[in-house]
């Protein structure tokens, strides 16, 4: 795969500050300037997001995002599940760390339903 690592990182409130986040995509090889940020509600769809908008027409084909965990690109499933898509059609690469979620599997998105409903219960 010749494109590059880029990662997301999203924390819910002023009092995160996701240091744990940009350290895994760090030790997992992203390029802290690849890195990028939103620190909002998780409410918002992940359309309303300007560090995930910036990624994403950032992205190109080859490319793979990293994320800590796949529910940090959306507070809902359908919200997650249409990023994922997005990302899929698009022909990038999309990494959970600490879920071991793979977007160019085909059961990613069993894989992920199951992981995303034991997380956020």
């Amino acid at each position: 795969m010749g494109g590059l690592l880029l990662g997301y990182v999203r924390v819910s409130t002023t009092d995160q500050h996701g240091q744990m986040q940009f350290d895994a995509l760090i030790e997992a090889g992203v390029p802290e300037e690849h890195i990028y940020f939103d620190q909002l509600s998780g409410a918002k769809a992940a359309k309303e997001r300007p560090g995930l908008t910036a990624l994403m027409s950032y992205a190109r084909r080859e490319d793979t995002v990293l994320v800590y965990r796949i529910e940090r690109l959306g507070r809902s499933l359908i919200d997650v599940l249409n990023t994922v898509a997005e990302v899929q059609q698009r022909g990038i690469g999309l990494r959970s760390l600490v879920d071991g979620i793979d977007a160019s599997r085909a059961s990613v998105l069993r894989r992920f339903s199951r992981c995303f409903i034991l997380t956020t219960a």
